[in-house]
């Protein structure tokens, strides 16, 4: 459907009055599209029919919630904003399941949910022993009835709001996620055993012998990976990687592959990991461990000095993995290596792969390099949690080059499963990795950043070629303000998605990409598996399953789930960073200004990677004018300027755990 422009010369005026949310003018044109609701109950629309985001003032949100389904007309805007809306109708709940704490008013017992929902609970479909629930326990309801004020009844109790490890279970149902599975499911897993495994081998090729090894972070349950490695004497590498087998234990449309195809991915929260999978599959007999048997899917890749893959093949394994790395634990053996000193005793064997791996490695970057692939490299924020699920410190993850081993090495084996996808279309749809090239719109306002921040660039007539922004994103790290910039930069990007329809990979340059080698936590990796098996085994077609429709559909569920899960995943971390800081209240810190905004400027502290508002209008030293095309404020009695980068002194003024957001002041001595 063409995308709708008419927002691009909006008028200037100021709002109309409310209308009731089910009329519409017979001259607006409405539209479709899914409700994202913020923190301060705003919103912002997304919608096939329209170019970028709406905005939808609080105002008129009109009891639509987070992933609803609304029709929504365009408004005249006030000068902020490019486009903005009003929801008129509420097509489709995302759900009838919502997070709540418990509050009495009037002697009532009602549930408040985060998304402003208010449900006044009828006492007669109170279970009895809920009826004494104190204020603040969290509760998980069902909604009975939408019309007119909202009725519910508590299906779950997940315990007192000060819990910590209550307060990251809220988050993790509030998006859908929940760790339990049915006890359906649960007897459906009595079937399998190791003994199981011991049944398959004779129809699989068996690679127990072959020097295969894990490498993952030292925290890890689940291995869903494993390399080996050969040169050979030309030159040439043999490459393999070999994946967990998890088809073979959920068959295709079955109650456990409902579950996983719902759930879509595993939830990676702080202090715990909600698996896609049972645990007895997960952590137990699709993980990798060390010196037990596995079923495995492997491809065999031979590589040669250039970083072409000039073949490859897929094949139902079984294995044995010899050792278990740690990344640091490789890092250390590779050193040692690299620089000719004697390797611990355990790693022995493993020495000449190591050297082989980091060969292999710079091969293969080097030739995603040369092609156009963008090298992001983020550091990544740790919170580290104690037994009792409180923060004990705050740091960047430490990435080695046993990180870029892995990453280069599953890249190279998702390509070859896109590829053979892509090659049997004719049969069967694919499954694939997209990602589109960013919007103009986008990459013009970081181009602002950039210019704000004192960086002197040139921009070519496409600066969306892959060369460029190469380039653009070193001159960007070498930079003061690099790791700001550089999270601007990522957000400047588009979203990656799953789709039947290839059409590459931007970030990567890649022509075909999918995802193949994690099945145990992303259910795309089971499907690209089922798929493959399916050409490589001559399978019978489900014409009920194996259509492209079905196949789209299944594509666009983990496509949504997976916002959900990093959505998820942030709140938590955001959560206990203001858990953290929340005890240091009144005490000064060192910062560096980050980012400007219009009501005040973002600071990153020197002591942990935790940032927070300093608003201009609360700064009552001076009173700071915000400069629009410097981007910039400047006070106007003392003449200081606020620009990103600038060294400062700041008192933390508040946090609030309710919109996760941290508060500063400006101390006089700026630095």
């Amino acid at each position: 459907m063409k995308k709708d422009k008419r927002h691009e010369k909006a008028s200037r005026k100021l709002y109309e009055p409310p209308k009731p949310k089910d009329y519409i003018r017979k001259n607006e044109r409405s539209y479709t599209g899914i409700i994202e609701i913020k923190k301060n109950g705003s919103g912002k629309v997304t919608s096939n029919e329209i170019e970028g985001t709406v905005f939808i003032p609080r105002i008129y949100v009109n009891d639509a919630y987070d992933g609803d389904e609304v029709e929504f007309v365009l408004i005249q805007t006030p000068k902020f904003w490019d486009i903005e809306g009003k929801i008129v109708r509420i097509l489709k709940r995302d759900k009838t399941e919502y997070v709540g704490e418990i509050k009495y008013i009037s002697g009532a017992m009602h549930v408040i949910c985060d998304n402003g929902l208010n449900v006044r609970l009828n006492k007669k479909k109170v279970e009895k022993k809920w009826e004494e629930l104190k204020e603040g326990t969290v509760v998980v309801i069902d909604i009975d009835d939408w019309r007119d004020q909202a009725t519910a009844h508590i299906i779950e109790v997940l315990g007192n709001k000060e819990d910590p490890h209550v307060s990251l279970t809220k988050i993790a149902r509030k998006y859908g996620f929940v760790e339990e599975f049915s006890k359906q499911i649960q007897d459906s897993l009595e079937q399998y055993s190791q003994e199981f495994v011991t049944h398959l081998i004779p129809d699989r090729t068996d690679i127990r012998h072959e020097k295969i090894f894990t490498i993952d972070p030292a925290d890890a349950k689940d291995f869903d990976d494993a390399i080996s490695i050969n040169k050979l004497p030309d030159g040439t590498f043999d490459l393999g990687v070999h994946i967990a087998d998890v088809s073979a234990y959920i068959p295709e449309g079955g109650i456990l592959d409902q579950e996983a195809a719902a759930r879509g991915t595993s939830l990676y929260l702080p202090s715990s990991v909600i698996p896609m999978l049972p645990r007895k599959l997960s952590n137990y007999l699709c993980s990798l461990n060390p010196d037990v048997e596995r079923l495995s899917f492997s491809c065999f890749m031979r590589i040669n000095k250039e970083g072409e893959i000039t073949n490859y093949h897929f094949k139902e394994t079984v294995m044995k993995s010899a050792f278990r790395f740690n990344y640091q634990e490789f890092q250390q053996l590779l050193d040692s290596a690299l620089a000719g000193k004697e390797t611990d005793a355990v790693y022995k064997d493993f020495r000449q792969l190591a050297l082989w791996s980091k060969e292999l490695k710079d091969i293969l970057k080097s030739k995603r390099i040369r092609e156009g692939g963008i090298e992001f490299d983020l550091p990544e924020i740790k919170v580290v949690i104690d037994e009792e699920g409180r923060t004990i410190d705050i740091h960047r993850y430490q990435l080695y080059e046993s990180n870029s081993i892995i990453e280069d090495f599953m890249l190279a084996a998702n390509k070859c499963a896109a590829h053979f996808l892509h090659s049997k279309e004719d049969r069967l749809p694919g499954v694939y990795r997209i990602h589109e090239k960013p919007s103009l719109e986008k990459i013009n306002d970081f181009f602002e950043d950039m210019a704000a921040s004192g960086i002197k660039f040139k921009i070519p007539d496409d600066p969306t070629n892959h060369f460029y922004m190469q380039d653009l994103l070193k001159l960007i790290k070498e930079s003061p303000n690099g790791d700001y910039l550089a999270n601007n930069f990522l957000r400047a990007m588009m979203k990656a998605k799953y789709s039947t329809d290839n059409i590459g990979h931007y970030g990567l340059a890649f022509e075909l990409y999918t995802h193949f080698t994690s099945p145990i936590r992303r259910y795309p990796d089971l499907m690209v598996h089922r798929l493959i098996k399916k050409h490589l085994k001559r399978l019978s077609i489900n014409k009920s399953r194996d259509n492209k429709k079905f196949v789209q559909s299944l594509c666009m569920l983990a496509s949504e789930r997976e916002i959900k899960a990093i959505k998820a995943e942030y709140e938590a971390r955001d959560l206990k960073i203001v858990e953290f800081m929340a005890d240091k209240i009144g005490k000064k810190f060192e910062a560096v200004i980050v980012t400007i905004m219009p009501y005040g400027v973002y600071v990153r502290m020197k002591a942990w990677p935790v940032e927070g508002l300093v608003r201009a209008r609360d700064q009552h030293k001076d009173n700071f004018e915000y400069d629009d095309k410097r981007r910039l404020f400047k006070g106007r009695r003392s003449g200081e300027e606020l620009s990103v980068g600038k060294e400062v002194i700041v008192l933390l003024k508040g946090v609030s755990r309710e919109l996760l957001t941290i508060d500063f002041d400006l101390v006089k001595g700026t630095v």
